[in-house]
């Protein structure tokens, strides 16, 4: 049976096959980048390439938009661009000329995107964030620092953007580093957030005063300007999202799975756990102890999360896109198909769920209604498209 981390490995293959670079090289720069949360490498794989692409825009959702719109990676013309469509697939356009546009993410107002790229070619280079409107015009670069920037977070009123910038470590250290910077949408004021080396993934408070995010050992909470920090959550865990209400946070942490009719330790497994906004009540959602979970993604009003299992607990590489309810309960399996399905991620209203799938040969963008009925190709184009993040629409 396929184990999570060989499954990932070789969806890194096939879409590298597809001249998908991008995954490559993180995860060449991930064999050399010390972890700053205390997960499994399996853990890595999954969120750095593609976690951050699918899952980020969850918690920026203003409300019911007036014309939402998707946007989505293609490979069109040889090289992974931004592309947007309307929701029934049509009137797909390229947005971007620029050279492979790594996962862009809707402001909150969906009348901006912002992406990293990296400026070199092959990827060789270190990575910057852009921000362009969202009809493609406007480019602008924000940063240009030697390190790697990548992982833009918008804050919740559109005028902020946190990140992840992984730079060279401090002397004697001998690992590189990476810390939470924040930066305005139009490039001035930028600053590091944490300045220890050790953290990352930020994802702001719905009411934008703090930022939770991984740090050594667990997950840290800060006011938005850096100050006031504390520990969240100790002993693990990482990869934290807010309810969109803001009562509670949850994230992922790594355990062992136990070996059946053996006891002791298995091989290791990922779990999504939920605990007050406070770092109270930390608990476990799902209670299989043999599985896999990932991708997990805030329903709009709260009430459930999307996330992808391997189907029924079977370690067979087949992955599938489920739903629970806020407190794990009522789980069940909406894609149902011996094809590849990952990534969901939940329109504005809650009423429908875009995700990538390989199950016509290649990656599509499709779409379903929230209870798993009328999965439609959206994208239906023989290069690989993926990576589908909803806008908020323009009330």
């Amino acid at each position: 049976m396929t184990s999570l981390p060989e499954a990932l490995v070789q969806f890194r293959a096939d879409l590298e096959t597809a001249g998908d670079r991008d995954l490559a090289v993180r995860g060449r720069r991930r064999r050399r980048r010390r972890s700053f949360v205390a997960l499994a490498a399996a853990v890595l794989v999954v969120v750095v390439g593609t976690a951050s692409a699918f899952g980020t825009v969850r918690d920026l959702v203003l409300g019911a938009p007036v014309k939402s719109k998707i946007a989505f990676q293609s490979f069109r013309d040889g090289r992974f661009d931004a592309y947007v469509m309307n929701v029934d697939g049509s009137g797909q356009r390229r947005l971007t000329a620029k050279p492979e546009v790594v996962f862009p993410v809707w402001s909150p107002d969906g009348r901006k995107v912002a992406f990293h790229s990296f400026d070199c070619p092959q990827w060789s280079g270190n990575a910057d964030l852009y921000v362009m409107n969202a009809d493609g015009s406007g480019l602008r670069r924000l940063t240009r620092d030697p390190a790697s920037d990548v992982v833009p977070v918008w804050s919740p009123d559109g005028r902020k953007i946190a990140f992840i910038r992984s730079h060279a470590p401090a002397e004697g250290r001998g690992f590189p580093e990476s810390d939470v910077y924040v930066i305005n949408v139009d490039g001035t004021g930028e600053r590091n957030l944490t300045g220890d080396g050790v953290s990352g993934w930020p994802t702001w408070s719905p009411d934008g005063r703090r930022i939770a995010f991984a740090s050594s050992g667990g997950i840290d909470v800060m006011s938005a300007d850096g100050t006031g920090r504390q520990k969240l959550l100790r002993n693990g865990g990482g990869f934290p999202s807010w309810s969109p209400e803001g009562r509670k946070i949850f994230f992922l942490r790594a355990g062992k799975a136990r070996r059946p009719g053996r006891g002791g330790g298995g091989p290791a497994v990922i779990y999504v756990y939920v605990m007050n906004a406070d770092g109270s009540a930390p608990r476990r959602l799902i209670r299989m102890a043999q599985v896999n979970d990932s991708f997990p993604s805030w329903s709009p009003d709260g009430r459930t999360i999307l996330f992808v299992r391997e189907r029924d607990g079977k370690r067979d590489g087949n992955f599938e896109i489920y739903v629970m309810n806020a407190d794990g309960s009522g789980q069940r399996n909406l894609t149902r198909h011996p094809g590849f399905d990952l990534a969901p991620t939940w329109s504005p209203d809650g009423k429908k769920i875009a995700f990538t799938t390989k199950r016509d040969g290649n990656f599509e963008v499709y779409v379903m209604n929230a209870d798993g009925s009328d999965q439609r190709n959206l994208t239906r184009n023989p290069a690989p498209d993926r990576a589908p993040v909803w806008s908020p629409g323009q009330k």
